[in-house]
């Protein structure tokens, strides 16, 4: 949620019954507290405004002809999928040899974890990998002979599972020759012509405007709620209407409610046109959302 390291104020410990008071006192004036608790300790109550969960879910429908499947891509991926291979001349091939994995791990996947998220980066061992790999395969994107990139898949019931994906040397000029889109594409025409429903593309960060959820999102993929972490990410809406709105205009959460999920969005407007509504929409619209809450200067509204 920052641009740069944020000035931390205070850091202390309490027991997670009295998060209820602390928000309630709010010593330092907080426009927005966020409380990651688990899912057996519903201490909150209704205190809390809105809630979702540390991750969520993508699948891509793979059932059916090849034509009804690119339907839901968006305009900029059907474009993209139009001659794919003979476009970017590149093709694929599936491998189940031992010492692919070790070449894809230390040649592909680490690399690129390294050079996605830096010193944050943990980056899963080849043994980690191994119990995925005896029960699926790697999948290679090939130009010229060579292995560019490359998917840890393994299919569960009638789903192609997108497991763990990389770049050769996590190298940028790969990513732009089509290599890692790549791995989508065929990665679903395999799914579709080995007759499976879905794509499992895994997880993603609960905002609408995060990188990998968009491009998971353009490929057509449905968001769902992830229970892994067996836990609730509380947002506690404190501040003033005009604050909340800037915060969520710029980190679109993705919320869950009654009635399914919905984006959280922030439009710093008292009365945003329709115009403006549609416009700020558009982007986010999603298979799996039911709606949109947005927070505005004035107050909150909802939109299909």
């Amino acid at each position: 949620m920052y641009q740069q390291q944020p000035n931390v104020l205070r850091t202390w410990r309490i027991p997670i019954k009295s998060i209820k008071q602390a928000v309630a006192q709010n010593p330092y004036t907080a426009d927005l507290c966020v409380a990651i608790l688990p899912k057996s300790q519903p201490i909150l109550g209704n205190i809390y405004s809105y809630k979702g969960t540390e991750l969520v879910r993508q699948a891509i429908n793979t059932s059916g002809d090849w034509e009804y499947i690119r339907k839901k891509f968006s305009s900029k991926k059907r474009r993209i999928a139009n001659n794919f291979e003979k476009k970017f001349g590149l093709g694929f091939r599936i491998s189940r040899d031992k010492h692919d994995l070790q070449t894809f791990h230390t040649h592909m996947f680490a690399p690129l974890i390294k050079k996605r998220f830096g010193d944050l980066a943990e980056i899963e061992s080849v043994d980690e990998m191994q119990e995925f790999f005896q029960k699926g395969f790697l999948l290679f994107v090939t130009k010229d002979g060579t292995d560019l990139a490359g998917n840890l898949c393994h299919v569960e019931g009638d789903t192609l599972v997108l497991r763990r994906a990389g770049v050769l040397d996590g190298d940028d000029s790969h990513v732009e020759a089509g290599a890692q889109t790549a791995l989508y594409y065929f990665g679903l025409k395999y799914a579709n012509e080995q007759g499976l429903r879905t794509a499992d593309a895994m997880m993603s960060d609960p905002f609408l405007n995060d990188g990998v959820y968009m491009t998971k999102r353009e490929w057509g993929a449905v968001v769902s709620p992830s229970d892994d972490f067996d836990t609730w990410v509380y947002f506690i809406n404190l501040g003033s209407k005009q604050a909340l709105a800037h915060f969520y205009a710029k980190n679109p959460f993705i919320a869950l409610t009654d009635t399914g999920l919905k984006g959280l969005i922030g439009i710093p407007e008292e009365q945003p046109t329709p115009e403006l509504l549609d416009t700020t929409l558009r982007p986010y619209r999603s298979e799996g959302l039911t709606g949109f809450i947005i927070l505005t200067s004035s107050g909150t509204m909802e939109a299909e």
